[in-house]
């Protein structure tokens, strides 16, 4: 296997088939819009929010949707491919043999912001998931202890913001109330 890292760029933009032999390294591999984004695993206070939150989620989201992290989203012509934090997307996707799931199928990516590269998920990842038509994206922010909830996607990005704070609530992708003291604690 030859590394990313170690080989030269291809001739054209990345694709998800430039990453089939990455190593198993750790580091996370991900493709925005044919460029190649390598970051470090996530330290264990990025995680514990992570894991947080995943669990407020999976115990409000009915039978008919998965709440998973590290499950990527893979635009069709492999020139975007992004492994959030956390996903929600339509369960029946994980008896399918695709590779990542469609944005199609996915209702809601969670990104927590990365102290060491907070602009990964504040603006590259934000244009990104907007891009390939994620239906919402929340960028949840410890430093502020807020979630910035994003809605209405389109090329050039989404069309609705909102700053949620204290106690967060809404109807989709499901019915769900998030105490987010609990979640930042």
């Amino acid at each position: 296997m030859t590394h990313p890292l170690l080989r030269p760029q291809p001739l054209r933009p990345w694709q998800f088939e430039d990453l089939l032999d990455s190593p198993d390294d750790g580091y996370r591999y991900e493709i925005f819009d044919g460029t190649l984004l390598v970051t470090p695993p996530p330290p264990l206070p990025h995680a514990n929010l992570v894991y947080r939150l995943r669990r407020a989620l999976d115990r409000q989201a009915p039978d008919a949707l998965a709440v998973s992290e590290n499950i990527a989203v893979l635009r069709p012509d492999g020139t975007s491919f992004f492994i959030p934090d956390l996903v929600i997307f339509d369960a029946g996707l994980l008896d399918s043999s695709l590779p990542a799931l469609p944005p199609a199928g996915v209702k809601l990516v969670i990104e927590v912001v990365s102290p060491s590269n907070p602009s990964n998920d504040l603006v590259l990842k934000r244009s990104g998931y907007a891009m390939i038509g994620v239906a919402e994206y929340w960028i949840v922010d410890s430093r502020s202890q807020e979630v910035l909830a994003l809605t209405q996607p389109r090329s050039d990005g989404y069309l609705a913001e909102e700053k949620r704070t204290g106690t967060m609530s809404g109807a989709a992708p499901f019915p769900y109330e998030l105490d987010l003291a609990k979640i930042f604690a």
